[in-house]
């Protein structure tokens, strides 16, 4: 299990839960790679470690959901309510810098 080192070392966590929290709704992985190559010119390797550490950790959880008539199921990434909890202080750390 990784711990608070691993994650720390990653800055692509941190902006995860920053984008998921503003988000203020689940996302799929495409619109996570979107939101982070946008914001923070953070490629999809960097934003599939951060997903992988922060489920982890408990931050990010992982659910299965089909849409309309879609056969496949897709995945929607949200916090949890210690994730919220993390991403709220980092976004006050992010803003005092």
């Amino acid at each position: 299990m990784p711990d608070l080192s691993q994650f720390l070392e990653s800055k692509a966590s941190i902006h995860l839960l920053i984008t998921l929290l503003q988000a203020d709704k689940p996302m799929i992985v495409t619109e996570i790679y979107d939101e982070m190559i946008k914001r923070f010119s953070m490629g999809r390797t960097s934003s599939e470690s951060a997903i992988v550490i922060c489920a982890k950790l408990g931050l990010v959880k992982r659910e299965t959901k089909r849409i309309g008539r879609n056969p496949m199921a897709s995945i929607f990434h949200s916090l949890t309510p210690k994730g919220q909890k993390i991403a709220r202080i980092c976004l006050e750390l992010e803003k005092a810098l």
